[in-house]
Formats: C-alpha cells, structure tokens, sequence
C-alpha cells in the first residue's frame, strides 16, 4: 500500500466508527493498519478482545531480549460518541478548515496513532534500528482502558521496550503522572408493588438517601486530603468522589424496587482502589445501612438486590500513574520541548495498566484535551507536522 501522509492517514483512521461506549468494532481499523504495515521488517500480533475489538502489536528493528532497550509508542484507536448537536459536519469525514483538522478522534487520539504508524513505517524502510521499536494499539481506552487491561494478561512475561510514550494530547508538554478512575456501581434494594398500599412495599430510592448522605460526607472530607503526588494537580489537588447517575423507579404508582447510585471515584498516584473501597464502605455503613462489596463487569448486567441489600459493585479500575520526577526518560522527554515542569493529568491513560509489564511511561502528545470529547473536536496542524521529529529523535 503507498505511504500517505500524516494528515491523509489520520482521514482514515476518522473514517473508522470505533466508539467503543455503542461497541462499535475496531477489526475494521485493525484490518485496514494491518495491511498498510504489511512489511518483512514489521512483526505483527492482533490480540482479541471479544466482541470485534482487538488490541494491535507491531514492532521492527531487533526483537526485545529482556533488557527493557528500545521505545514503545501506545495509543488507542475507540473513541467517544459524536451524538452531539453542534457538530457542523460528517464527525467521521476529515475536514481541514484554517489551521486544524476536525474530526471525531483527530485529537484523542487518532492523530498520534497516525504519526505513530508511519514513523514505524519509516523506520523499517530504513532498517537500521538497534534496538526495538515498538506501537501498541488498544481498543475500549474511553470506557475505563479496558484494552489495555486486557493487553497486559495477554501480554504477561513477554519481553518488550520499557521507554513508552503515551501519546494522549498533552499540547506537546511531558506528563508524568495522571489521576486513576475508580467506577463503582451501588445496587440498593427494595420491593415493589401499587403506592396506594404503601405498607405494603419498600422504597429502594428511599433507602438510597442515607447511602448518598455518606459519600457526601466521604466526598467533602477528600477535598482536604493531600499526598506527594498532589503536586501535579494544582486545580485539584486531592481524589475527587462524583455521584454521576441515580437510575430508579418505573412509573408513579409504583413503588421503587430498586435505585442504582453510579459513582466515579479520581484516585491520586499512591493511592489503592481496594482501599478507598473500604472507605466507602465505611462511610455508608456509619449511616445505618449493611454493606455487601462485589466485583462486577462492564459487559454483564448488574445483580439484583433484595429488599434489605445494598451492594457496592467495583465495575472498573483505571490505574493512577506517575513516573519518578528523576527518571531518566522523563527528562529525554522534558528536553524535546524543554519543558522540564511538573505537569499531571487529571484523566485516565493506558499508562497506569502498562506498569505490571514494566512500562516507564510518558504522557505525550499533539492536540489539546481542552477538545477532546466536544463537537468539532480537533488537531492542531502545527502539531501534527511538529511531533514527527520529536518522535523520532527518541527512536535515535
């Protein structure tokens, strides 16, 4: 297949409905990349991830031999959903209006993705590499990185380039850490029936106030709370507790038999899921109600509670991440741009479900995340022509 452009290659890769939230399949995409970097210097591995959604391996230059040498470029091809209104064209038809691309996915983060494949392109034409250089491609990043996840059992004791660039758009700054997302469904209970006979049933809603009362409480004391990774986020400089959906009832003249409280829980770097969920059983338990904890799955339903339950169900953990503010790699990063601040991001990466394969991660890339999962979300054309060299001045 010809080469094409940064700009022509990201076209197509917009082109590609992959919104994982509506399980859209990333095969498609996967199929299309597979056969543009069909090349006898490029290895390539598709790992499946059920439901038509893959995660993509390729790698040139010398196989990894266990040292950790090399670079590893990861970004993941799903994106949000473009129902929005505003949009003022085809989300998924590239456009080029003035000084950026518009398109759902051009900013995050399909616009490294495309840098990413052509640069491993390049560099198996070239052929001189010493070391490996590596693109990981994951799928369902923007339902809690499960890809990811899933990439790091199916990857689990192979040998592979620990220098990892995580090319989420940072506006070209070196992010070295990210706040981890924590979602958790609470399933309370009740027993339905006609509200003429109101002793007669139980009022699931009813019984989640006290339950909402208690991550109240929890979520204002953890505006208080500081760690050393605090630094990074100066907005917000503590784990943020959002109740982001209350689901319950059917019709007015019917009692309540269940209320479904969907929490989303912004843990800083040092902070453990498994604790923080004890928290929150605490928290609810000291306003009189019994907690049973579970672990749940995005794709299954959610169980169903009695009248007396309240289940607390861990759906999905994104890890935190920081690497060390001395890494070595961290400053190859910070020289590129000459940025050596300490910057973190308050959303989630792959970066942090990396670590168990020994991953020292960076968080770079084009494109603002001001944009990213708006209408006409777009990629500045300065900085899709930028990134290129930067890239591959690491690769040297």
């Amino acid at each position: 297949m010809a080469i094409l452009s940064d700009l022509d290659l990201l076209a197509r890769l917009v082109s590609f409905d992959t919104t994982s939230a509506t399980k859209r399949p990333t095969r498609p995409l996967g199929d299309f990349v597979c056969e543009y970097l069909d090349h006898p210097k490029i290895r390539v591995e598709r790992f499946d991830c059920g439901g038509d959604q893959e995660n993509l391996w390729f790698e040139t230059g010398p196989p990894s031999n266990g040292d950790g040498a090399g670079l590893l470029l990861c970004g993941h091809v799903d994106v949000v959903p473009a129902t929005e209104p505003e949009w003022t064209a085809d989300p998924f038809v590239l456009r080029v209006e003035d000084d950026r691309a518009i398109g759902r996915g051009a900013c995050d983060m399909k616009g490294f993705d495309a840098i990413a494949i052509n640069l491993l392109r390049e560099a198996a034409n070239a052929g001189s590499l010493e070391a490996p250089l590596g693109l990981l491609l994951t799928c369902n990043e923007e339902i809690g990185t499960v890809g990811a996840g899933q990439f790091a059992t199916q990857w689990a004791g192979r040998p592979l380039p620990h220098r990892t660039v995580v090319g989420e758009p940072t506006s070209l700054q070196p992010v070295r850490g990210h706040k981890g997302h924590l979602g958790i469904a609470i399933v309370i209970g009740g027993r339905g029936g006609h509200t003429g006979f109101p002793s007669r049933g139980v009022n699931a809603i009813e019984r989640a106030m006290p339950v909402l009362e208690g991550l109240r409480e929890l979520r204002q004391s953890m505006v208080e709370e500081r760690l050393d990774a605090s630094e990074l986020f100066p907005e917000t400089p503590f784990p943020v507790l959002t109740v982001a959906g209350i689901d319950g009832g059917s019709a007015i003249n019917v009692m309540p038999e269940s209320c479904v409280i969907r929490v989303g829980v912004r843990l800083l770097p040092g902070q453990s899921a498994g604790e923080f969920l004890t928290r929150i059983q605490s928290a609810i338990e000291r306003r009189g109600v019994s907690v049973t904890m579970m672990s749940g799955d995005l794709n299954r339903p959610l169980p169903t509670a009695s009248e007396h339950d309240c289940l607390v169900i861990d759906l999905n953990n994104t890890p935190s991440y920081a690497i060390d503010a001395n890494a070595d790699f961290l400053a190859e990063v910070a020289n590129l741009v000459d940025d050596h601040g300490s910057h973190g991001a308050n959303f989630g990466t792959d970066a942090g479900r990396l670590v168990d394969l020994g991953c020292e991660s960076v968080v770079f890339g084009p494109g603002n995340i001001g944009v990213a999962h708006k209408p006409n979300e777009w990629m500045p054309l300065d900085e899709l022509a930028r990134t290129p060299e930067l890239l591959r001045r690491l690769i040297r």
